[in-house]
């Protein structure tokens, strides 16, 4: 598959011919060089495919993210830093660094989103594009050529200077919520499908809108980069016990947990029945929640302390059952009390022959250890129909509820 752009080699000539008449000549370049972990993860077909895509998609985004008369190439072939030559009347009007900075600028919030649904389907987590911008000024006594690649890697050290500062001021926000408890926690219902009511809410942590995480991703996918996911933790388990106090009594409370949580001190024992008594809610209501993954990767840890919290009367739910990890005759050696299915296997169940038997096999499952099936994700009312004629005794969605503060007012 050719290349749909070409590298700035093949256009040094006119590039030292506007340096020269110029005087000067600006750049931005864009550095998506983590999509390169697709190659590594699906072959280079894949890359090339991607390649190509993202290639196709910004030359579509010509004359609207960028001018059509800018030149955009490749700094090297198969490589993936895109440099954008603006234009010699565009440059005179953006010579200076203010204006290069507005721009980097508008491509992050206009252009970038873009790229990222481009390559989203075969990245797990959400890679790093950073963009960076150089102004070259003619030297008489120097090669032009020489010149445009000292602009290129100023462009590149610019870019990950822009990176590396946007981190740091992430770990200063994620420090400053953490340390001041600035998490949101709104409580889902789950309901039961008989009759439609609740019978529990499970705590999600937010950031404060307008913050810089004002998603859950966002907030929890900072916490994984700066290594702070057990701090972070700890505040949205304190604070979901804290607001539990809103919810209906007879509910339970679904807290969603790290294997790292079930080894703080302050959520064992005489301290975790103190936080309790102080959030006024008795250990009974309290469903730990763990993630498929986590009861496979460990399960001796969780089975060597389930005994502590079932002995409060806590009980355990096991989330994404049925996300890929097939897991299930080990989650039966956990024996929990609530199985939560994934919702890629909920969502278009009433029109998928497989998903209804996969299910059926995890209700199967479900009764044989004598635990509650909760399907999450529930959408549509079609999907609802099909999972209560199929017999899930539980269900969690927005068709049934949205996430709320369950305000007391």
């Amino acid at each position: 598959m050719s290349e749909p752009i070409r590298t700035y080699h093949e256009h040094i000539p006119i590039l030292k011919e506007e340096l020269v008449n110029n005087g000067s000549l600006s750049l931005v370049l864009l550095d998506i060089s983590p999509f390169t972990l697709i190659e590594e993860q699906y072959g280079i077909q894949t890359y090339s495919l991607v390649r190509h895509h993202i290639f196709s998609l910004l030359k579509e985004q010509s004359g609207k993210d960028f001018r059509k008369e800018d030149m955009l190439v490749l700094e090297e072939p198969g490589g993936f830093r895109i440099l954008l030559f603006l234009s010699p009347r565009r440059h005179l009007t953006t010579l200076s660094y203010e204006s290069l900075e507005a721009m980097r600028l508008r491509l992050m919030e206009a252009l970038v989103p873009k790229l990222l649904r481009t390559a989203s389907p075969y990245l797990k987590t959400t890679p790093r594009i950073s963009i960076g911008y150089a102004i070259g000024i003619y030297n008489p006594l120097m090669d032009p050529h020489h010149n445009i690649l000292r602009m290129i890697r100023e462009a590149i050290d610019q870019a990950q200077w822009q990176q590396k500062t946007e981190e740091i001021n992430t770990l200063k926000n994620l420090r400053e919520v953490i340390l001041n408890e600035e998490i949101i926690t709104l409580y889902q219902p789950i309901v039961n499908l008989r009759d439609g009511q609740p019978v529990a809410y499970e705590a999600l942590a937010r950031g404060n809108a307008g913050s810089t995480f004002p998603t859950a991703d966002k907030l929890f996918d900072a916490a994984i980069r700066h290594h702070l996911l057990v701090e972070l933790d700890r505040v949205c388990r304190k604070q979901a016990l804290h607001y539990s106090h809103r919810l209906p009594s007879g509910t339970k409370v679904f807290i969603n947990t790290l294997p790292a949580t079930i080894r703080d001190p302050e959520f064992q024992g005489k301290h975790l029945v103190e936080s309790l008594e102080r959030a006024y809610i008795t250990p009974d209501r309290i469903v730990i929640e763990i993630t498929e993954k986590m009861v496979i990767d460990n399960l001796n840890l969780f089975l060597d302390a389930m005994t502590d919290f079932t002995a409060l009367g806590m009980s355990f739910a096991v989330d994404d059952v049925g996300s890929g990890y097939s897991g299930l005759e080990t989650i039966g050696k956990l024996k929990p009390s609530y199985l939560k299915v994934d919702m890629s296997l909920v969502q278009g169940i009433h029109t998928s022959i497989m998903k209804r038997e996969m299910l059926n096999a995890i209700i199967s499952m479900g009764r044989g250890i004598g635990a509650k099936v909760i399907a999450e994700g529930i959408e549509v009312p079609e999907e609802l129909k099909t999972l209560q004629a199929i017999g899930v005794d539980y269900g969690q969605g927005y068709l049934l509820g949205r996430p709320d503060l369950m305000s007391t007012s």
